[in-house]
This record gives structure tokens, C-alpha cells and sequence, in this order.
């Protein structure tokens, strides 16, 4: 249920089973293929009753649910329950391959063209057209622009031809292969082959560790049309796909047009025989031990995992998931607690069980830690754990996660008449692959509620013991730790180090009551309204204060029970100090770990258990921004929150020391990757090497002081003139009375002064080489174009589209034609703090080999793009999803808050912006982006970065 998933959280190992979980139907264990039946047909859980189950007689079934967020578009998703478990030894990859192919010719699309179409009704390949493989599934996904017949009728006819029509052409799979290659070159990292070692560590090497779905290379160069016809035969067959369709459509049309388009689907050959999946069966102790220098953390972990007898969902078993959920919480809690202490090991923990398809069940308690700190990780993790096994919980803990659940609970009640209608399907989709049933958000309160309300120390004590059998345990290490002991293995090591933790002595937990929030005393007056303006075209209000706040305020109906909001102040990043680079990361980090004068981080969560309220720093480029969340019953909590950080702000040594911690094992892994030297080397070159831009050096970074972050952040908190910006499902009245109170009555605010100039140059006519210390073979290539800052929004608008057909060019020539990287992109970054200074790139990543020959590409492009302008399909493909978006955006409380509100009262001119940008959008023609392109795509101006490891010439 949505409750569980909500509220659990798993790091590597607990990973691997969520990932089993997700992707293996329960038909994976049945010796026979059984007719299809739905998981609320042998379940006594209701499914949710907005939604409409349909079964062909050929077996192909269907889920309909009518839903209006975002208006017009309806989600479509083509589950096949079949992906790389279902493959031979000589099929390993094919099931990926075949979802490739379904994109390179069929019945009704010849190849080449399906993309194409899409582009042309307003949908973009990568946002609205996509799919991907896993264990044992394989989704197909279509987020269409309307509902009307037409579009419905179009998209089923793509699902269609994707379960029974694919051409599979040789020259197509020829021309596939390359790309394929190239994604499993990207994919390639320390993260997955940390994941596929220690899969076969937690699955007894039994087949699955052996079936990632990317396949081998030998099999992806070996493919051929016989054998992906072969399994495309065997499996996409009418009894194992099924369809969801999630929008703002009418089901009683639909239902017709999909017998029209899947009744002819029929099985072409025998069912297969399925296998079974091994049991796995794990006793004692078993430690595992993977070496990877380049990570950037070490991770360590305890786990469980055991094979049960296969059960339908049903209520008990949900009611155990709920309890273990609830269970789990509080360890979080004490984790939480422990990282924050000044001798923590560990920098973040986290703890998750559960039964995944009446298969599995498994048990997880996870660290991060730096190297030299593994052994105080996992002592720390397995003493946490056994204290809770053996004394269970306070009921002060008790009483905290009951608040937290049952506000979840009644939060997603709230906001269940604005969902979307993507995440939606997803979620069915989700639910039917992994034999589940759907309940709406209003049947999981009415029967999971009570089960929350009634959870005792003892049920919740009973649930987390029943999740850690102990029959056995798990014990991994694994990252950057090298572990190397005199006269035992690294295994033998950590399994000594494991039972000296385990033979140290733990006590009962010690109560902790809550602190009171809040704790200041209320402003005594509000403060005098200057200025107050109603802009009604725009639905927004405007205030000015006698001290000089001003305030945003638009009332939307976009999403139910969102309020979203944003404090801006100070000058941000463009202000950083030379001398002190990166303290725009370090600054929010610390301010939002240390909590508040009166309460630290960890008293603060507990004294605002049950609220759906949050508030966090950024330093973005032109200031700081305080963003807040909330819902419309605790609107006067959000200010209160406000109100407090800017009166009683904390700057701690322990936020300050887990800070660096974090962010020296992010260096640590930043120094490894091709996409780290993007952040430490790129984009600082890319702005002439100006600080405010991308990391500092490490040697830099590390130099920064608790009073550097304090020094630079207090003062725009505690007098930098202030923007408040708030849309959402609010009263526009109690926002007014809110902010006239509290920040209406603040002492006047004045500008800070500016440090730093705004100038940034850009590298025009450069080339550097960026070589990153890794074995891992992969390279990347980018290209910049000087343009423009943002704030002509029509020069702005018109080179995103030429950002757009710049990025169509590079999926024909580098992808397609070459086969040379997997998802090559362009982008326009116009930059609104530095006036002039912006640019669009090219970014690929491919074969380090490689490199020069798409750099000539890339150039080439740029060349005949400035030469000649690009044609009006092109354009045309262009314009359509971009437009398409923008309707969805505008509906968004996200866009309203940061695009138009936050810096109108500096930039009024955003205003105007969300007024003309659908008219502006649709007038752009094929003439202004061919006289951008011949003004700003000049080669002897780009700027080309290469990135490859250490060890290419």
C-alpha cells in the first residue's frame, strides 16, 4: 500500500530486494502460465472503485480510470510481464533489446517515423514517449497531449503495434546495437557493480544474479531477428500484457477502441514453460565484503532475507506491512538521533523490512560512513537493532509515529482529487506487477487508520521481531574501505568485528519528551500595510509593508491540500566571496541541519511530530531562497516556522561537522566520475573560472569555517530586505492577517552590500581535456555556445527551441546514425544574476575513443544549423512538446511560485512573462530560430570540454 512505500526508505542492500520485489510478478513462480485474474480477484481488499478493470476474450486486459490533473492528457502504459529473468543463457539482454526495437519500425510506423509523429502532436521522446526493462517486467509508456478520440485511438494503435507488430528489421537491429553498447557503457558505474556483486551475495548466486537487464555484450552483438522473434513470440502474448490508461478521457469511448485495436492480438506460439525462481536459504552469520576505491562512502549493513510460500495480498497482510512500517520509524528516529551526535560514525542511516510477492521477505539497517569510521558504523547498527529487538519502545516513540502516519494518511485523503494522472498509472502498474491491490487513498484510512491508532509498544515490538528472524544475518561492507587484515580475509574481519559489537552490552532505551514549538513569543501587533494591489487577470494579490516586506499571494486549485511557499533574501550565490568559494553548498547545509536557537535539529522534528510542514535554505544565484511547504490547516504553523528561523536562526558545530563529512565523501565521489569533472571542472571553466560556479577545489571547500557559513548567511536573515511569495490551496484573507503578524511586524530590513562584481566571462574558442581517476571506461564530450542572459524572454524562448532541434539533430546523427551514445542532449542555460552570460551546450556520453569524432559532429551541426537555419518540420517538432508543456506547467503551484511570483517585486516584468508565453511559444517561426542559430552557433567561439579517465590518450 501507498502508506508503506510513503514512509520507507533502503539503501544499497534493503535496494536489491525492493528492486526483486518491484519488478517480479508472482506468475514468475508458477510451473504453469494460469489465466490472468487481478489481485483484488483473490484478495479481500477492496481496489480502488475509480477504477474500471476489462478483460478481452483473448485474455488482454485493461485499466481505466478517468482522472483531470493535468487537463487533457492521458497517461497509457503497456505492461508486459516479462523482462530478463525470462531469458536463456543466450538471451541475456533480449528483452531490453526488444524494447529498443519497438521504436524502429512496425506495422503501422515505418522506421524513423514513430518518433517523429510523436513530436508532431506534441509529445517528447524521453518525457512523454519512453519505456524500460527490468527483472521481469517490461513498460511501454505514452503521456498523451488530449483525450479526444483521435489521440486515444492513435496511442492504442502504438501499444498495438508494440505487443504484436513490430517489424524487427535486421538493419534496424544492425543499426540498434551501437546504441545499445553505448547504454551499457553510460550505465556502467561503481554503484552497479557494487549492486550486481552483492546480488549474487544475497541470492546465493541463484539465477537472478545473473540477469541484469542490460544484458551481456556478447549477446547484444550476437542478436539477431531470429532470436529477439523468438522471444518476442514467447512472451508478448495477450494473457501477459496488460494496459493501463489514466486521464482526463471518457472510458465508455475508450473501452471499444481497445477491443479494435487488441482484439486481433493473438498468442503465436506455445505458452513457455516458466521457471522457478531458487529458494534462497541463508543461516548464520555470512559477511560480504566489495572493494570499490572509487566510491565515495562506504556503506554498511545488516540484512535478512528468506523465502516464504507465496500468499494473495489481503488485509493481514497489509496490517503486518503497516505495523513493521511504523516499526521501523522509530529505529529511523533513533538513527536520526544518533548521526546527529558530535562522535557519530556515520553520516545518514536508514532501516526497512517487509513481504514483497509472497516470496520475500527481508529485513535492512543500512549506514554511510566514511572509510576509517566502517567498524564504528556497524557496531552503531547492529547495537541499535539488537537494543530494539530486546527492549522494544517508549511510548513517547509510539505516540510520535502514530501522529506522523495518520497525518500521511489524512494528507493523501485531501489531495486525492488532484492527483496526476502519470504518477497515477505508474502506481497501477506498479500494483499489478507486483500482485497488489490498489486502494484509493480514502479505503486506506478507513482501514489502515485504525490499525495506526490502535498500534501498542507490545504489537509494534512484536512486528519488528517477527521482521528480524534470527536464524540469520547478513553483514556487508562495501564502498571505499579497503580492508585488508593480518592473517584472516576481509570477510573473516568483519565477521569478527560483528560479534565483538554484538557481545557489548545494551541497555533500555532512555525517554525523551518533546520539546514545545514554538517557543518564542508572538509578535504583539501586525504591521501597517503600505501598498496592496490585485492584479485580476493573474488571480494574484500583492502587499507592501511599512517595513518594507512585500508579499506574493496567488490562490490556485491546481493540486488539493498543497501550499507551497518562498522566502527571498540576500544576494545568494552571486555574492559568495571570492576568498571563500563554495559556501553557497556549505552555508543551507549547515543552517538547515542546526535546527533553531531554542531547539536543535532532531528537538525540532519531534516537537513538530504529525505536521506536514517544512521549511529549508538555498542559495540559489540571485539570493537566498527559504522555501516552505504546507497544508491549509497548518498555514500558521508555516509562519510561525518562518517566523522563528529568522529570529533565532542556529549555526551548530555538529551540523557544521556532519556537513563537511557529507561533502567530503561527495568530493571523494565527484573525483572518480566523468560526471562529477562536469561539476568540478566544466562548469567553472565554462564561466572563465569564476568560484560561484560548479565545486571549488577540494583544498578550498575543506577550509571553510562554521563562522564563514554564519558570517555570510546571518546577515541577510537577520536584515536583508524580504520577498514572500505563497501559492496554493490557501485563504488569500488568513495569508494577509498571517504575514501582517509575522512578518509584517519585523523590524525594518535594509539592502546588504554587494562584494562582487557581476561579470563573467565565457571561454570563447577553448578547449580543455579533463582527465578523471577511474577505470571505469567512459567518456564525455561537451560543447558551449556563448548566448545571452535570460531577461529578453523572447530571445530567451526562441533559443530553448533551438536548443530543442539542436538536441533532435543529435538523437538522428549521434544515436541513430552513429550509434554512438544512448541520450545526447542540448540545452539552452541562460543565467539571470550575470547580465550577458549564458550559453547552450551539447553534452554526450561516449567510447573515450570517441571523442573527436563527435565533437566534429557536434560542430558540424552547429555549422549547418547556422549556415542554412533549420526546416519547418524541424521547428515544427520542436514547438509542438514544448507547447504542450507549458499548458501542463502553467497548471502547476511550482511554476506560479518560482517563474512568475518570486522576484516580481525586483523583476516585474515576470508578470508579463506568464501572460505571453503560450502565444509567444506558438508565433515562434522557422525564420527567428534560423537567425539565432546563425547569431550565436559559431564554432570559433564554442567552448569544448573532454572528459576521460586518467589512463586515455
Amino acid at each position: 500500500m501507498s502508506l508503506l512505500r510513503k514512509n520507507s526508505r533502503y539503501y544499497l542492500a534493503a535496494a536489491i530486494v525492493m528492486i526483486l520485489a518491484l519488478l517480479l510478478p508472482s506468475a514468475l513462480w508458477a510451473a504453469k502460465a494460469q489465466k490472468p485474474v487481478w489481485p483484488h480477484e483473490k484478495s479481500d481488499l477492496p481496489p480502488d472503485p475509480s477504477l474500471a478493470f476489462g478483460r478481452l476474450p483473448n485474455g488482454f486486459g485493461y485499466v481505466l480510470m478517468h482522472n483531470e490533473e493535468p487537463k487533457n492528457r492521458v497517461s497509457i502504459k503497456l505492461g508486459v510481464k516479462a523482462g530478463s529473468l525470462n531469458e536463456e543463457e543466450n538471451q541475456r539482454g533480449l528483452a531490453h533489446y526488444l524494447e529498443h526495437m519497438a521504436f524502429n519500425g512496425s506495422e503501422h510506423f515505418p522506421p524513423g517515423e514513430l518518433v517523429q509523429y510523436f513530436q508532431t502532436i506534441g509529445m517528447r521522446f524521453g518525457n512523454d514517449v519512453n519505456a524500460h526493462t527490468g527483472f521481469n517486467e517490461t513498460v511501454y509508456q505514452l503521456l498523451l497531449p488530449d483525450g479526444t478520440k483521435e489521440s486515444l485511438e492513435k496511442g492504442l494503435t502504438v501499444m498495438a503495434d508494440y505487443s504484436y507488430g513490430l517489424s524487427l528489421l535486421p538493419e534496424e537491429i544492425d543499426r540498434e546495437r551501437g546504441i545499445i553498447l553505448a547504454e551499457k557503457q553510460t550505465r556502467d558505474s561503481v554503484a552497479s557493480r557494487t549492486f550486481e556483486e552483492s546480488l549474487k551475495f544475497f541470492m546465493d548466486h541463484a539465477k537472478i544474479s545473473y540477469r541484469m537487464p542490460i544484458g551481456t555484450e556478447e549477446v547484444i552483438k550476437a542478436a539477431d531477428q531470429t532470436l529477439l522473434k523468438e522471444f518476442y513470440d514467447a512472451w508478448y502474448r495477450p494473457d501477459n500484457i496488460f494496459l493501463v490508461m489514466v486521464g482526463d478521457f471518457d472510458p465508455q469511448t475508450a473501452v471499444p477502441l481497445i477491443e479494435k485495436a487488441f482484439g486481433p492480438f493473438k498468442a503465436r506460439t506455445e505458452a513457455p514453460q516458466e521457471e522457478e525462481l531458487e529458494k534462497v536459504v541463508h543461516k548464520g552469520t555470512k559477511t560480504f565484503y566489495h572493494h570499490e576505491s572509487e566510491a565515495g562512502n562506504t556503506s554498511v549493513s545488516i540484512e535478512t532475507i528468506s523465502t516464504v510460500k507465496p500468499k494473495p495480498d489481503s488485509f493481514a497482510v497489509q496490517k503486518k506491512r503497516v505495523l513493521e512500517a511504523m516499526a521501523n520509524r522509530i529505529v529511523k528516529y533513533r538513527l536520526d538521533y544518533l548521526k546527529e551526535q558530535p562522535d557519530a560514525p556515520f553520516t545518514d542511516a536508514s532501516i526497512g523490512s517487509g513481504l514483497f510477492l509472497n516470496r520475500y521477505n527481508y529485513s535492512s539497517i543500512s549506514a554511510d560512513c566514511s572509510p576509517e569510521n566502517w567498524e564504528g558504523s556497524l557496531a552503531a547498527m547492529e547495537q541499535e537493532l539488537r537494543q530494539a529487538l530486546r527492549y522494544g519502545f517508549t511510548q513517547e516513540e509510539v505516540d510520535r509515529v502514530q501522529k506522523e502516519f495518520l497525518a500521511n494518511l489524512d494528507t493523501a485523503v485531501a489531495a486525492a482529487g488532484t492527483r496526476n494522472s502519470d504518477s497515477l498509472a505508474r502506481l497501477v502498474v506498479r500494483n499489478v506487477m507486483s500482485d497488489e491491490v490498489m486502494m484509493s487513498p480514502a479505503q486506506e484510512k478507513e482501514l489502515f487508520g485504525p490499525v495506526v491508532s490502535d498500534a501498542s509498544r507490545r504489537a509494534l515490538h512484536k512486528a519488528l521481531r517477527k521482521a528480524w528472524p534470527s536464524s540469520h544475518r547478513l553483514v556487508l561492507v562495501t564502498g571505499n574501505a579497503a580492508i585488508d587484515p593480518k592473517g584472516a580475509t576481509p570477510e573473516e574481519y568483519i565477521e569478527t568485528v560483528f560479534e565483538a559489537s554484538a557481545g557489548t552490552p545494551v541497555h533500555k532505551p532512555e525517554k525523551r519528551e518533546a520539546k514545545a514549538f514554538p517557543y518564542l513569543p508572538e509578535p504583539q501587533k501586525p504591521g501597517k500595510v503600505v501598498q496592496e494591489e490585485t492584479i485580476d487577470d493573474l488571480g494574484v494579490v500583492r502587499l507592501v509593508f511599512e517595513n518594507g516586506v512585500s508579499v506574493n499571494i496567488k490562490k490556485t486549485d491546481f493540486k488539493d491540500s498543497q501550499i507551497l511557499a518562498s522566502m527571498r533574501l540576500g544576494s545568494g550565490r552571486s555574492q559568495e566571496p571570492a576568498d571563500k568559494p563554495g559556501l553557497a553548498y556549505l552555508a543551507p547545509s549547515v543552517f538547515n541541519k542546526s535546527g533553531l536557537g531554542g531547539l536543535t535539529h532532531d528537538e525540532l522534528k519531534r516537537a513538530l511530530a504529525g505536521a506536514s510542514t517544512s521549511v529549508g535554505l538555498k542559495a540559489k544565484e540571485e539570493a537566498f531562497f527559504m522555501d516552505g511547504a504546507t497544508i491549509p490547516k497548518e498555514l500558521p504553523l508555516l509562519f510561525r516556522l518562518y517566523s522563528h528561523y529568522l529570529r533565532d536562526p542556529a549555526f551548530r558545530q555538529d551540523a557544521y561537522d556532519r556537513s563537511m563529512k557529507q561533502f567530503e565523501q561527495m568530493y571523494d565521489d565527484l573525483s572518480h566520475t566523468v560526471e562529477g569533472a562536469l561539476q568540478l571542472h566544466v562548469m567553472p571553466f565554462f564561466a572563465g573560472m569564476d568560484s560561484r560556479f560548479g565545486m571549488p577545489p577540494r583544498d578550498q571547500f575543506m577550509a571553510l569555517t562554521l563562522e564563514d557559513a554564519e558570517n555570510w548567511t546571518a546577515p541577510a536573515l537577520r536584515s536583508a530586505p524580504i520577498e514572500f511569495s505563497i501559492v496554493g490551496d490557501l485563504d488569500v484573507d488568513e495569508v494577509k492577517s498571517l504575514a501582517a503578524l509575522y512578518l509584517g511586524s519585523l523590524p525594518e530590513r535594509t539592502p546588504l552590500k554587494e562584494i562582487r562584481d557581476d561579470k563573467v566571462s565565457f571561454p570563447a574558442g577553448e578547449s580543455r581535456l579533463f582527465k578523471v581517476d577511474t577505470k571505469i571506461v567512459k567518456g564525455m564530450v561537451l560543447v558551449a555556445f556563448p548566448t545571452e542572459d535570460v531577461w529578453d524572454i523572447s530571445r530567451t524562448r526562441r533559443l530553448s527551441i533551438m536548443a530543442e532541434v539542436f538536441s533532435d539533430r543529435l538523437r538522428k546523427d549521434v544515436r541513430e546514425k552513429l550509434g554512438l551514445t544512448y541520450s545526447p542532449q542540448a540545452w539552452n542555460h541562460p543565467r539571470r544574476a550575470f547580465p550577458g552570460y549564458g550559453y547552450l551546450a551539447a553534452s554526450i556520453t561516449i567510447d573515450p575513443s570517441k571523442t573527436d569524432e563527435v565533437v566534429d559532429v557536434v560542430k558540424k551541426i552547429a555549422e549547418d544549423l547556422a549556415a542554412k537555419g533549420p526546416d519547418k518540420d524541424e521547428v515544427e517538432r520542436a514547438l509542438a512538446p514544448s507547447v504542450t508543456s507549458i499548458k501542463d506547467m502553467l497548471r502547476t503551484n511550482p511554476y506560479w511560485l518560482n517563474t512568475v511570483l518570486s522576484g516580481s517585486s525586483i523583476h516585474p516584468q515576470q508578470l508579463e512573462w506568464c501572460r505571453s508565453i503560450l502565444q509567444d511559444y506558438s508565433s515562434i517561426t522557422t525564420q527567428d530560430v534560423a537567425g539565432y542559430a546563425k547569431k550565436y552557433l559559431i564554432n570559433e567561439k564554442a567552448a569544448v570540454a573532454v572528459i576521460v579517465p586518467q589512463e586515455i590518450n
